[in-house]
């Protein structure tokens, strides 16, 4: 299952999809974006989630340069209740060192998303999915 987000431009900057045999909703973004650009991908990954009510995701922004910082009031009222309840528990966020996708993913890591949610910031991609299957491991135990 793929989706992919058009900006105002008409170019491709999200890809979000369902990694089944992984279990992991895999979001990917490039270049940059609207405030209005972000609330429709932040949605569309919603809606993969709410389909699939997969616990794991891995958001990508080594390639995105967009106002992540901006969007986080929004993240924490609209987009985190709507999360919690398609059953994300686990978010890898994947950014660039020193950029606005890792501040972003800190103030996520420490705000009301990283209170409800297990959150995390890796700098490479497979760290990140190396930490959600770990997760997966562990949650899969059964309770001693």
């Amino acid at each position: 299952m793929l989706k992919e987000v058009k900006n105002v431009f008409g170019r491709t900057f999200y890809r979000v999809e369902f990694n089944k045999p992984l279990n992991i909703i895999v979001a990917e973004w490039y270049g940059t974006a609207s405030q209005q650009d972000l609330g429709k991908a932040l949605i569309a990954g919603l809606e993969m989630h709410e389909h699939t009510h997969c616990a794991y995701r891995l958001n990508d922004n080594t390639n995105f340069s967009g106002p992540w910082a901006e969007s986080v009031a929004w993240l924490e009222q609209v987009w985190l209740p709507r999360a919690y309840e398609a059953g994300i528990r686990y978010l890898a966020h994947v950014a660039r060192p020193n950029s606005f996708g890792e501040t972003a993913g800190e103030v996520m890591m420490m705000g009301k998303i990283g209170a409800t949610i297990e959150v995390r910031i890796f700098q490479d991609k497979a760290g990140a999915l190396n930490w959600l299957k770990a997760k997966q491991e562990t949650s899969q135990r059964p309770a001693k």
